[in-house]
């Protein structure tokens, strides 16, 4: 009898053991399955052939992406600001003369007024989400978006490649920190073709970055696009072509992606602030009048 106890005793062990191992490889498989929060973002400042070929893809694929448009880009082309406003595409307002880093507030409330009432002119909609040159913010940008109503101010990546929104105590806005990344010793930019390519980035060494931060599996991902670039070269368009392919995330619409970002509530003074910017002035690999570009453009209508 005192040895089949302890047989028992041994397999309900071994059991309980194997149970526990079960349970712990279950989990981690479902951490691994579970698709990065992606998100897709596109600036404009030049022309359009870009967010058209952007809007083409994406339709394919059900999918839309934050757009941000300068002034100009509204002023040239409002049907198709206003197309895209009508397919659910968040327009954001843009002020891209320089990044609001200790500007006034005045002159803060001024711009981002006239950003809000350019996009609203031609979308019909609040304008929800501004951002400055660089992602650049400060507490004036805070205070004249709680004043002009605007829920979502862009800032500077603060996580590396994780997207992370702040929302700090003192205000109503919350904080968007887009993915960032290193290249060389040009320091750290935005995931984003035009911040690389900056920094000297080749279409190879954009398409490894890519890969490299895909595979590291963050849970909030911002992956951006200047589309006059991303949008009409046939090497950095393959890249987000690709991307957009990957099974490991999930590219979702802008609503859909903030509601399932976990958001960091805390006071502005802790708020994580990065203001490196190393490629004010370009230094490419390859200018952009010598990239090739996709069948149908040609660099009347793109530059």
């Amino acid at each position: 009898m005192a040895q089949l106890i302890r047989i028992f005793r041994t397999l309900s062990l071994s059991i309980a053991v194997a149970t526990v191992l079960a349970v712990i490889i279950l989990a981690g498989q479902g951490r691994a399955q579970t698709p990065t929060n992606g998100l897709i973002m596109l600036i404009e400042f030049e022309k359009i052939e870009g967010l058209r070929h952007w809007e083409r893809e994406l339709d394919q694929r059900g999918l839309t992406a934050l757009i941000q448009v300068q002034y100009n880009v509204l002023k040239d082309y409002p049907e198709d600001i206003g197309r895209l406003a009508a397919k659910g595409y968040p327009i954001a307002g843009l002020y891209a003369e320089k990044p609001f880093w200790d500007v006034p507030y005045d002159v803060q409330f001024a711009r981002m007024r006239e950003a809000k009432q350019a996009v609203e002119r031609i979308t019909r909609k609040p304008m929800r989400i501004f951002g400055s040159r660089y992602f650049g913010y400060d507490v004036n940008t805070l205070r004249a978006a709680d004043a002009l109503g605007i829920d979502y101010v862009l800032g500077r990546g603060t996580a590396g490649a994780l997207a992370t929104i702040y929302k700090p105590h003192e205000y109503k806005a919350k904080i968007i920190s887009v993915s960032n990344v290193p290249f060389k010793e040009m320091g750290t930019g935005s995931f984003c073709d035009y911040s690389l390519w900056a920094r000297g980035s080749t279409d190879a060494d954009f398409a490894a970055m890519v890969d490299t931060v895909i595979a590291s599996k963050p849970s909030d991902l911002i992956l951006v696009s200047h589309a006059y670039l991303g949008g009409t070269s046939v090497k950095w368009w393959q890249t987000y072509k690709n991307a957009l392919a990957r099974s490991e995330v999930k590219w979702r619409p802008f609503d859909e992606w903030v509601r399932i970002v976990k958001v960091a509530d805390q006071p502005y003074a802790e708020i994580p602030v990065n203001r490196e910017v190393k490629y004010d002035v370009p230094r490419p690999a390859v200018p952009l009048e010598k990239l090739e570009l996709l069948p149908g453009l040609d660099r009347s209508n793109v530059d």
